[in-house]
């Protein structure tokens, strides 16, 4: 039994103005994926089902890049071929797509994706599909896939167990028979994930629902994905998904269930968080007795497609005269390259910020002390192997009046502590520490002993209302407050 197994993952912002490249795509191709570490989804479904007697696994391509702008065009065309061309002769598929794809013409790719590669495939052959929490579900992803299963986990923490779950599906298809059915309901609701973290109210309760309907005898899965609002389609919202063994009738009665509760519960889904406007929050972070506050530059989030170049935050910071502190990471070439030029211990000054997302800030003029240069390399997860080694370019930190500036002539996100230890910076050394995420990844809610969304200006807005949608079908909540719903 010949399984097509691999991956495309993008997470693309149609607010951001820079399109994402192929170039930006790190792409393993054939065989080559077994040479790289495999960890999430894919490396849940691998692991899964690389063992198993009668099973041969056959790659196609494993591809990522940084959430960032729409696909270009021919980039995406390339990544669809890389993984339609290894699905000619194959009898099973277990994929991990992210769900919030979207390219130059192409609203929705893994729609898109799925639908060339039930054609390629065939109507019998199981296609099973691990997801995102963040994942745009549309109903036309629902007849291409035998079951889709995503994250239960936000921040996402159950990545590699999603990828067995998936495969686990998929070893049920083919070695006992089970034939999923698949229920689908679609929310009108643009909820930004920061309002939707699964360990916090109301959304904890939520999954306990989604928990619960999975203990139902019969239901081998149930999803909820809350969707990347931060791309201007037209079917925007939540989506819901329940797989149940061969019972299309239960399978749509607990997706009904799971999305009215939801409906019902709309209202409480503020910000669950601790947040402020960015004057408060920097106010806050600096009257607040912790020795370390986190604080989140939301709106320029590079984790949802932020171009990380909006200065707002650091422009406000030095106006408020904060000390000890960190902001990482500005991406600026212009400006790594005139710390490299100056060099370290030399005084520099340059414009930070603002050379691509010119719509939500202006460059910051500023005078700094090259306090370091790098280039950038690190050890993922600190296992100093060749695989783990991670390059992310050239970076300069400019100290600025009390305020250390991680700066990257490349985008990067810095999700990991590693990130900032292997240039000599200790979080919890400083003040103050600015991130520009939304909520902070799990290494740092481990360690953080405060933190604070800051809502602030950017591509990743946490404020629906500003982000000028133009294209995402009407009414829709909260931006028609009285919008109503009910299951089809």
């Amino acid at each position: 039994m010949r399984v097509l197994v691999g991956s495309i993952a993008h997470e693309s912002n149609t607010f951001t103005p820079r399109c994402t490249a192929l170039d930006d795509f790190e792409i393993l191709r054939g065989s080559a994926i077994w040479s790289g570490t495999l960890s999430g989804a894919v490396g849940g479904i691998v692991s899964t089902l690389q063992h198993q007697p009668g099973i041969e696994l056959v790659p196609s391509l494993v591809a990522h890049a940084l959430p960032g702008g729409t696909v270009e065009r021919h980039a995406y065309q390339e990544l669809k071929q890389g993984l339609l061309s290894a699905a000619s002769d194959v009898d099973a598929a277990c994929l991990f797509l992210h769900g919030a794809m979207r390219a130059e013409g192409v609203d929705y790719c893994e729609s898109d994706l799925l639908n060339a590669l039930r054609a390629t495939m065939g109507p019998h052959a199981p296609i099973v599909v691990a997801l995102d929490m963040h994942a745009d579900l549309v109903g036309s992803m629902v007849p291409a896939a035998d079951a889709l299963v995503a994250y239960h986990t936000a921040p996402h923490v159950d990545s590699f167990e999603t990828g067995v779950r998936a495969a686990g599906i998929l070893l049920r298809i083919l070695q006992d028979r089970v034939r999923p059915a698949m229920g689908f309901a679609k929310l009108p609701i643009l909820l930004p994930g920061e309002m939707a973290q699964t360990a916090l109210e109301p959304m904890a309760s939520m999954m306990r629902l989604v928990a619960a309907a999975e203990a139902r005898p019969g239901v081998l899965s149930a999803s909820l994905a809350v969707a990347h609002i931060w791309a201007d389609v037209p079917d925007q919202g939540i989506g819901v998904i329940v797989v149940t063994d061969g019972d299309a009738a239960l399978a749509q009665s607990e997706a009904d269930r799971l999305a009215l509760a939801f409906w019902e519960r709309r209202g409480d889904f503020g910000l669950s968080a601790e947040a402020w406007p960015v004057d408060k929050a920097i106010q806050v972070a600096m009257a607040a007795p912790e020795p370390t506050v986190f604080l989140s530059d939301s709106g320029d989030n590079v984790t949802a497609g932020g171009t990380s170049d909006v200065p707002v935050m650091l422009e406000r910071l030095l106006a408020r005269g904060a000390a000890n502190v960190l902001v990482a990471a500005m991406w600026d070439s212009e400006a790594v390259d005139a710390c490299v030029a100056a060099g370290v211990s030399q005084q520099v000054s340059l414009s930070i910020g603002a050379k691509v997302d010119r719509g939500h800030g202006r460059p910051l003029p500023v005078t700094g002390v090259v306090r370091l240069l790098s280039d950038g390399s690190y050890y993922q997860s600190g296992k100093r192997t060749a695989e783990n080694r991670v390059r992310r370019g050239p970076i300069a930190v400019l100290a600025i009046d009390g305020i250390d500036v991680v700066l990257s002539r490349n985008r990067i996100a810095i999700t990991e502590l590693d990130q900032l230890r292997s240039l000599g910076l200790e979080p919890l050394a400083y003040r103050i520490v600015v991130l520009k995420v939304g909520y902070l990844f799990a290494p740092f809610q481990a360690i953080s002993p405060r933190s604070i969304l800051a809502l602030s200006p950017g591509a990743t807005n946490c404020d629906v209302s500003q982000l000028g949608y133009r294209r995402v079908r009407r009414p829709v909540y909260p931006l028609d407050p009285d919008t109503s719903w009910t299951p089809q």
